[in-house]
C-alpha cells in the first residue's frame, strides 16, 4: 500500500455504523444468513453418530460433511460471474431459498444416499450465500465499514464454534438429529424476507474503454456486458476436476498421488488454454494472477493453509499422545478460532488508521511465530497451556491477514468485477483450508508409517474410538508425526511472510473507482437490470 491507496478515513462512515437506519436491514439479513451457514458447517458433525445409527450405510457417513464443503467451495467460484451479470440480489434470493429448501430435504431424507445428495445441494446454496454476502459487503458498504463487517462475520464463526455443536447436541437429545437441519427454517425464512429487496441490484455494464489491465477475452477486461454472455459451465467443470485431483494427490500417501497431481496439472494447463479462448471464463486469469490480486491471494491462502493444517490434527495428537478424552480434545480447535475472531475485530480498528499491507504483514509474522512455537511446544512436550497459547497467537495472525486482505482486495475491485474478485479470493482460501489439512495429514501419517506398521491404530483416533489403547511405540510415532506436520506448516506460514513482504513492496496501485451501491429498498429492478 502506498500513497495511492490511503486507508479509509475514520469519519462519518464508521460513525454511522453497521446498524444505522440505512444499513440495518442489510446488516441483519447478511449476519443472519452467515449465522445459518456457519451453524450448518460446524454443528452437523455432532449429529453424525445418530445419523449413522438411523440411516445405516455408515461408509457414506464422511460424505455428509465433505460433500457439502466441496460443493460450497465450487459454488463460491461459480457465483462470481453470476453476481457481476444478474446482480447480487438475485443470487442471494436463489441461494437462500435453496439453502432453506435443501435443509428441509436433509431433515426428511429417508436414506443415507438421499442425505448426501441433499448435502450437496445445501453446499451449493451455502456457497451462493457466502459469495453473495462477500459481494454485498464490497458493493453496499463503504470502505471504512467493510472491515467492521468482516470482523462481525468472523465473530459469528467464533461463537458458533462453541454454540453450534452444543445446540446440535441439545436438539439431538430432545428432538432427534433431523431437527439439526429443521432449526434452520425459522431463522432462514425471516432472513430471506428481510434481505429480499435490500441487497444491491444489477448494475449497468461499464462503458467501453473502462478497462484497467486490458480487455482481451479471458484476460480480465470488463468491457463486455457479462449479462450477454453464456455461463462458462465447461470452465467450471475443469476447475472442479483440477481442485479434486490436486486435493486427492496432496492427501494420498502412495504412488497414486503422482497420478492425481499430474492429472491436476494437466487440467490446470487445459483451463489456462480455455480461459484465453472464451470471452467470459468462470475465472478470469487476471483475477487469479493479475498484479492487483496475486500477492493478496497467495498470502491469505498460505495463511489459512498453514493455520488450519496445524490445527486439523490437534485433537488426534491430544487424544493419542497426551491422554485427553475425545470430547476435551475436540474443543481444542477453539483456541485458534478464538484468536482468529479477536484479531479480526482488532484488524477492523487498525484499518481505520493504517493501510492493509502492514496489518497483513503483522498477521503473517504472528502466524509464523505461532506455528513455530507450537512445533517447539509439541516437540518439547511442554504443558498443554503453552501449546494452546501458541494456537491463540496462530489464530490471531490468520484473523489479521484475512480481514485486512479482504479489505485490500475489495478496495482494488470495481463494482462490475466485485463478484468475480471476491469469489476467486474465497475459492482460493477454501482450497487453502483443504490443502493445508491434506498436507498436514500426509506428513503426519507418512512419519507414523515409517516408524510403525499399525497406522490404522492412529487413524482410529479420527473416529469415535476415543483414547484407544496405544502402545508406547505408537504414541511416540504420533508425537513425531505431529511435530513434523507442525514443522511443515511453519514453513508454509513462512511463505506467507515472504508474500506479505512482497505485497508491501508493490508499486502504487490506483484505487478502484467508488463502488458503493446503496441498498435498494424497492424490489423493482434497477435501470441496469
Amino acid at each position: 500500500m502506498t500513497a495511492a491507496e490511503p486507508p479509509p478515513a475514520a469519519g462519518g462512515s464508521v460513525a454511522r455504523g453497521l446498524l444505522g437506519p440505512e444499513l440495518r436491514p442489510l446488516t441483519v439479513s447478511l449476519m443472519s444468513s452467515i449465522t445459518l451457514v456457519a451453524y450448518n458447517n460446524l454443528a452437523v458433525t455432532a449429529a453424525l453418530p445418530d445419523i449413522g445409527n438411523d440411516l445405516g450405510s455408515v461408509d457414506l457417513l464422511p460424505l455428509v460433511v465433505t460433500a457439502e464443503l466441496l460443493a460450497a467451495a465450487i459454488a463460491v467460484l461459480a457465483i462470481g460471474p453470476l453476481v457481476d451479470s444478474i446482480g447480487v440480489r438475485a443470487v442471494y434470493r436463489v441461494s437462500m431459498v435453496g439453502f432453506v429448501a435443501a435443509s428441509v430435504l436433509c431433515a426428511v431424507a429417508p436414506a443415507m444416499l438421499v442425505l448426501v445428495g441433499a448435502r450437496v445441494a445445501q453446499g451449493l446454496a451455502a456457497g451462493g450465500v457466502i459469495g453473495s454476502t462477500l459481494s454485498s459487503i464490497g458493493l453496499a458498504f463503504e470502505p471504512a465499514l467493510r472491515p467492521r463487517m468482516y470482523a462481525a462475520i468472523s465473530a459469528v464463526w467464533g461463537v458458533l464454534g462453541v454454540a453450534g455443536p452444543a445446540l446440535a447436541a441439545v436438539l439431538i437429545s430432545l428432538l432427534g438429529w433431523r431437527w439439526v437441519f429443521l432449526v434452520i427454517v425459522p431463522i432462514g425464512v425471516p432472513a430471506v424476507l428481510i434481505g429480499w429487496s435490500r441487497l444491491p441490484g444489477r448494475r449497468s455494464p461499464p462503458a467501453v474503454g473502462d478497462d484497467r489491465e486490458g480487455s482481451a477475452p479471458g484476460t480480465g477486461g470488463d468491457t463486455a456486458d457479462a449479462a450477454g454472455t453464456r455461463f462458462d459451465g465447461l470452465g467450471l467443470a475443469v476447475v472442479t476436476v483440477v481442485a479434486v485431483c490436486l486435493l486427492i494427490g496432496a492427501s494420498t500417501p502412495s504412488a497414486w498421488a503422482i497420478a492425481y497431481l499430474v492429472a491436476g496439472a494437466i487440467g490446470l494447463l487445459a483451463y489456462l488454454v480455455h480461459a484465453r479462448r472464451v470471452a467470459d471464463p468462470v475465472v478470469r486469469l487476471e483475477h487469479l494472477a493479475g498484479a492487483r490480486w496475486r500477492n493478496i491471494h497467495l498470502t491469505s491462502t498460505l495463511a489459512v493453509g498453514g493455520g488450519t493444517g496445524a490445527s486439523a490434527f490437534l485433537p488426534v495428537y491430544l487424544t493419542g499422545a497426551r491422554g485427553f478424552s475425545t470430547g476435551a480434545a475436540a474443543f481444542s480447535v477453539l483456541y485458534m478460532v478464538i484468536g482468529w475472531s479477536l484479531a479480526a475485530a482488532v484488524a477492523s480498528r487498525l484499518l481505520d488508521h493504517r493501510p492493509p499491507p502492514p496489518v497483513i504483514s503483522l498477521g503473517t509474522v504472528l502466524l509464523a511465530a505461532g506455528c513455530a512455537g507450537a512445533t517447539l511446544a509439541a516437540g518439547l512436550e511442554t504443558p498443554t497451556a503453552v501449546l494452546f497459547a501458541c494456537f491463540v497467537v496462530l489464530g490471531s495472525g490468520i484473523g489479521l491477514v484475512t480481514t485486512a486482505g479482504l479489505a485490500l482486495l475489495q478496495s482494488r475491485a470495481r463494482a462490475t468485477e466485485m463478484g468475480r474478485a471476491s469469489s476467486a479470493h474465497q475459492f482460493l482460501r477454501s482450497l487453502g483450508f483443504a490443502y493445508g489439512a491434506a498436507l498436514a495429514g500426509l506428513v503426519l501419517f507418512l512419519v507414523i508409517g515409517r516408524r510403525i506398521d499399525d497406522v490404522e491404530a492412529i487413524r482410529g483416533l479420527l473416529g469415535d474410538d476415543g483414547a484407544a489403547a496405544l502402545s508406547t511405540e505408537a504414541r511416540d510415532a504420533l508425537q513425531a508425526g505431529y511435530v513434523a506436520a507442525l514443522g511443515v506448516m511453519a514453513v508454509v506460514a513462512s511463505g506467507a511472510v515472504v508474500s506479505a513482504w512482497r505485497l508491501r513492496r508493490e508499486r502504487p496501485v490506483d484505487p478502484a473507482p467508488a463502488s458503493v451501491q446503496a441498498p435498494d429498498p424497492d424490489p423493482t429492478p434497477t435501470p441496469g437490470g
